[in-house]
């Protein structure tokens, strides 16, 4: 390879890693406040999974019990992950099978976050790296979230 070539390389590598990242950083905090306002959540308990193969469901994010946060998570296959988030966090943290379903807690900030699916959608190794790897969306992972979420910014009353 000639002295020019590599040099160009060395030049537009650190570009190439920054313009891939540009997406993908933590979601703006007034954004997220906004999002999570729509549909009735504090922002603080709206987590996002990495999960191999499953992508979140917009049209089902939303409240879970008194005060937390919940979404779906489906496969190409229409295998479904549930996420819920319970800012109490008070919670066994770890898997279990109920039934036919996995379910793994983890606890991050004092919020308890919950995956289940069932056993033959998602093996218990991989739905334990998922919910121990919880954490609030990236810039990206917010807009998959909420893309289909209303765009107004009222709480709402959840009585």
């Amino acid at each position: 390879m000639k002295s020019s070539r590599r040099w160009v390389l060395v030049w537009l590598l650190p570009v190439a890693v920054s313009l891939a990242a540009c997406g993908s950083g933590p979601a703006d905090a007034d954004e997220l406040a906004q999002r999570a306002a729509s549909v009735g959540v504090d922002p603080e308990v709206v987590y996002a999974v990495s999960l191999d193969g499953f992508e979140p469901v917009s049209q089902s994010v939303g409240v879970s019990g008194e005060a937390g946060f919940s979404a779906a998570y489906v496969s190409d296959a229409g295998e479904l992950a549930m996420l819920t988030t319970d800012p109490r966090g008070a919670a066994d943290t770890g898997c279990a099978v109920v039934d036919d379903q996995h379910e793994c807690v983890a606890v991050h900030d004092g919020v308890a976050v919950r995956l289940s699916a069932a056993a033959g959608a998602v093996d218990e190794e991989t739905l334990r790296a998922a919910v121990e790897g919880a954490h609030p969306p990236s810039a990206d992972e917010l807009a998959a979230l909420f893309a289909d979420a209303p765009g107004g910014g009222a709480p709402v009353d959840r009585g």
